[in-house]
């Protein structure tokens, strides 16, 4: 299956997970491994299986949970380096401010689509798994529009073109190269190629439309 195949509910699910594995291992609850194998296995061809490969790296994290949760800490949250900052400011912005003008772009889009933050502390809007959550949204309401309605769509391929499929790739090769842990390194490999299909969709003759099969 190519990426002008996938479902809209399909690409929200895989949105879905993506963005899970954002969090904290021990967060995950033994789900992770086999929501990617489900998710993106969909999809079919190399998604399909750098999807398994994550999926068992994810399986054998709860027998290194903590060598996962250090490898967690170093590539996103610091405190003092961070390997593989999750921000797109830092790869988008040639003077990586946080909070600038493209952490601005992204709540506004958010906004758009009718989306406000929600009260009490709240991660930055750039952050990688609030963008993989958002096109969750847009798909999952694209599923869920009329066929006629090609709105969604279009806030997806908007959002993917203009932003995100810009800085994903670098942010995957990061992952990869790094080399923190396993999982992270297989993670990277899987967003790598999520990220050449989709822009590939949505720069084909397929994002003239609603895109996808029926659900």
């Amino acid at each position: 299956m190519n990426s002008s195949e996938v479902a809209p509910a399909v690409r929200a699910n895989a949105y879905q997970v993506l963005a899970r594995a954002f969090a904290p291992p021990a967060t995950w609850n033994d789900s992770l491994g086999p929501e990617l194998r489900a998710h993106l296995g969909l999809w079919g061809g190399r998604v399909a299986y750098l999807a398994s490969q994550a999926a068992d790296e994810a399986d054998r994290i709860k027998n290194d949970l903590d060598g996962a949760a250090i490898a967690h800490a170093k590539l996103f949250l610091g405190p003092f380096e961070i390997d593989a900052p999750p921000y797109a400011s830092i790869y988008l912005d040639p003077k990586q401010r946080l909070m600038g003008e493209v952490a601005r772009f992204v709540a506004e889009f958010y906004a758009e689509a009718g989306l406000e933050p929600g009260p009490g502390p709240r991660e930055l809007p750039d952050h990688i798994a609030l963008e993989l959550e958002f096109m969750y949204f847009l798909a999952f309401q694209e599923a869920e529009a009329p066929p006629s309605n090609h709105a969604w769509f279009h806030r997806q391929r908007s959002f993917w073109l203009e932003h995100l499929g810009r800085w994903l790739p670098e942010f995957a090769r990061k992952l990869i190269s790094t080399d923190r842990h396993p999982f992270y390194v297989s993670l990277g490999r899987l967003l790598e190629e999520v990220a050449a299909a989709q822009t590939a969709f949505f720069q084909g003759d397929s994002a003239t439309n609603s895109g996808g099969l029926p659900i």
